[in-house]
């Protein structure tokens, strides 16, 4: 069986106080299906952090590319769903900098997979 094992570099368990409010001002810039999308995968993340015994307000950027490799290899998620994960993951670390809950984002320089939107059909 191939896994991956945990890279455990964060305290292990986050105080939800200090979590809730940059969680609640990331959220804070969407509406509607976008919001509870974002959410969902906003919680996933979180989950991920607790079952490996991670801090989301202190984890490494090795522990992120962790993450992302696990969606990847292991979960089999298709390569738009890692990048939408991806993205809100590093999207959050980003309103984290900007409300200074932070000092640097464990999310810069984290690869997102790359991949080829499916063309739409012209109307």
């Amino acid at each position: 069986m191939n896994t991956i094992p945990p890279v455990m570099t964060g305290p292990a368990t986050p105080t939800p106080d200090l979590l809730a409010a940059p969680v609640a001002a990331y959220l804070g810039r969407f509406k509607g299906l976008s919001r509870q999308h974002t959410e969902s995968d906003l919680r996933i993340f979180t989950t991920w952090c607790t079952t490996h015994d991670l801090d989301p307000l202190t984890v490494h950027r090795s522990d992120l590319e962790l993450c992302v490799r696990l969606m990847q290899e292991i979960r089999r998620f298709k390569p738009s769903t890692v990048s939408r994960r991806t993205s809100v993951i590093t999207g959050f670390y980003r309103t984290c900098l900007i409300d200074d809950v932070l000092q640097h984002s464990p999310a810069d320089y984290l690869r997102r997979p790359q991949f080829q939107p499916s063309p739409r059909p012209l109307a």
